[in-house]
This record gives C-alpha cells, sequence and structure tokens, in this order.
C-alpha cells in the first residue's frame, strides 16, 4: 500500500403565474437529490388531477357554454400551476431533460388546441371536430408520458438513499458486479474506495444527530460534485460512502481521492447556531480484479481504509496489488534468513 498526497442545479428566482387563483410555484429543491426527485413527483402528480380538471371544464365549456361555471374557475382557462413551475425549472439539471421537455411540448400543444377550440366555439358557435380529436389525443398523450415520467422517477427514488441523495446499498451490489464484468471484458481498469468520515461519533454525541444528518448531507454533496461525471456514490452505512471509479488506474484513483480528501477538508460544514464544524475523511481504496470478487475486493479497500486511520486518519491510502499473496511466517522466516 502507498499514501498519496494531492490533491450544479440553477435556482432561479421564484415566479407567479399571471393567471388568478393559480399558486405561486416553487423551485425544485436545491438541498439534495433526493428532495429535488421528491419535489418533482409531487408536481407530476399535481400537473396530473390538474388537468383532468381542466379537460372536464374545457369539454364542459364547449358543450354548455351558457351555464355558470364555477366561482373558483380563473379568468384565463389556458394558465396552469404545471405551465408555471416548468418555466421556473426548465433550467434545472433535473427537469432539463428529453422527456420532460418533450413533456412540456406536449403541454404546451394541449392548451392550444383547447383555446383553439374554445376560441372557435365562442365566435362561431360551432366545435371543430378535427380539432377536438387532436385535442384528446393530446390530452392522452400527456397523461402517458406523465405515468412515465412518474414510474422512472419513483424508480430512481427506490435506488437512492432518502437523507443523503446517493445511491444506496440495495442497488449497490448489482451495480459493482456490473462494472467488475465491464472492466473485465474490455480490460480497463477500475477502482472500488470507501470513504469514512474521521470521528463521526463524536459529532453525534457532541452536537446530536441533526447535526450528524447535515455533515452528512454536506460530505455526500461534496463527494457527488466532486467525482468524475461517470463515477457513482454509494451510502455504504452510517458514516461510510462508497465509491465506484470507471477507467481509473491506481495513479488516477489516488489523484481524485487526495482532491476530495481535501475538499472535505477545507469545507466545513454549518450545523445549529451557525456553529462551523471541520469535518475529514480517511479513504481506502483497492483495484478491481478477475480473481477477487467484488466483497473481496471491497474488503481490501476497508483494508487500505484501516491502514488510514491507524496512519493518523485525514488521509488516502490505496491497496496497488490486491492479488498479491500475504507471506507465511515460514516464508517471512526464511526470507530473513536469505537476507542475512
Amino acid at each position: 500500500m502507498s499514501e498519496t498526497s494531492q490533491p450544479a442545479t440553477d435556482n432561479p428566482a421564484p415566479v407567479k403565474s399571471t393567471a388568478k387563483g393559480h399558486s405561486m410555484p416553487e423551485s425544485v429543491a436545491d438541498g439534495g437529490m433526493a428532495d429535488a426527485e421528491r419535489d418533482i413527483l409531487t408536481e407530476l402528480e399535481k400537473a396530473l388531477s390538474e388537468h383532468i380538471s381542466l379537460l372536464l371544464r374545457w369539454n364542459r365549456q364547449l358543450m354548455l357554454p351558457d351555464s355558470p361555471m364555477p366561482s373558483d374557475v380563473d379568468e384565463d382557462e389556458h394558465e396552469c400551476d404545471f405551465g408555471a413551475w416548468y418555466e421556473l425549472n426548465r433550467n434545472n439539471r433535473l427537469i432539463d431533460q428529453p422527456a420532460m421537455r418533450a413533456l412540456a411540448t406536449t403541454h404546451q400543444q394541449l392548451h392550444d388546441s383547447a383555446k383553439r377550440l374554445l376560441t372557435g366555439r365562442e365566435l362561431d358557435g360551432e366545435i371543430d371536430s378535427a380539432e377536438f380529436d387532436m385535442m384528446a389525443l393530446r390530452a392522452e398523450s400527456f397523461f402517458a408520458q406523465l405515468r412515465r415520467l412518474e414510474r422512472a422517477f419513483r424508480t430512481a427514488r427506490s435506488d437512492v438513499d432518502p437523507l443523503t441523495g446517493t445511491y444506496n446499498r440495495q442497488t449497490m451490489m448489482g451495480d459493482l458486479n456490473s462494472e467488475r464484468e465491464r472492466a473485465i471484458r474490455t480490460q480497463v481498469p477500475t477502482a472500488l474506495a470507501l470513504v469514512d468520515l474521521d470521528h463521526f461519533k463524536s459529532v453525534n454525541d457532541t452536537y446530536g444527530h441533526q447535526a450528524g444528518d447535515i455533515v452528512l448531507q454536506s460530505i455526500a454533496g461534496i463527494l457527488q460534485s466532486h467525482v468524475r461525471p461517470f463515477d457513482k456514490v454509494y451510502r455504504y452505512g452510517g458514516e461510510e460512502f462508497l465509491i465506484c471509479l470507471p477507467n481509473a488506474d491506481m495513479k488516477q484513483c489516488a489523484r481524485v481521492l487526495e482532491r476530495l480528501r481535501r475538499v472535505i477538508e477545507a469545507s466545513p460544514v454549518s450545523i445549529k447556531d451557525e456553529t462551523l464544524l471541520s469535518v475529514t475523511a480517511s479513504i481506502g481504496a483497492a483495484p478491481m480484479t478477475k480473481s477477487r470478487t467484488v466483497e473481496q475486493i471491497i474488503e481490501k479497500a476497508d483494508k487500505a481504509l484501516y491502514a488510514a486511520k491507524e496512519g493518523g486518519r485525514n488521509r488516502v491510502r490505496v491497496w496497488r496489488n490486491p492479488d498479491a499473496k500475504t507471506p507465511t511466517e515460514k516464508q517471512k522466516t526464511e526470507k530473513q534468513k536469505t537476507e542475512k
């Protein structure tokens, strides 16, 4: 083993829907991935309910134009909370993706179709049957896209640790076995690293578990924002995180991990009463190999982590050759005799 020593989301200001009676939309939470996904799921569920009500209202206006409308109906039937929410958050990295942009396009087309129908009905008293069919198709497509996105975000949330927003341990082993198979097949080096927060128990004992949660969330944010785009961070347990580093030999791995260690050391965490808490981490890493299982490689990374702790904490240790056999006592004695 050897020791090394080297070292996202837009949040626009809130806007208000121009339609009377609409609630002020909220921006997606920036406290963590899990919170953001929760907020998006909530908005998708609200959009479904909102547009079912809108469709019923539009059809009432088309079929019974002279009937009184409920008192809570807005003057502008073409505004909606979902549209305002999307405009506010469209640059968020979780929302600025093809599936969500496609949903927004279908949503706009649905509203445009309804507006043309209602305008035509008001002007000449006629309902354009082709336009009515088009509105129905767009509504069907909008609801189907909403459901698909809901399922996608629910699946993503089931893979995510709710406190830290990192991937959880339940999904970790499947991912790591796939990475090991890929590394063996392509002969591209891949490494695993364990990150353990130093003296974390004293944080909980001194400041309480809520402060400990804040520290975990802060460190998880640092790990996720400072690893490479294709690296994955998992909540391994307690105050430990596991990082999978594809396409990285141990020299590259050491550079990435040392950078993380330095960022953590230089980023005190603000807890209750504006107290700034210095946090450090010990990190151990080992390469994936064909001759060892994922569990065995994690064990080697854990031994490297233990060496970092024993060496004084707040440092990185990497296990460069996990396939090397540990010499027996007899071999050690023979080696000593040979060297004399």
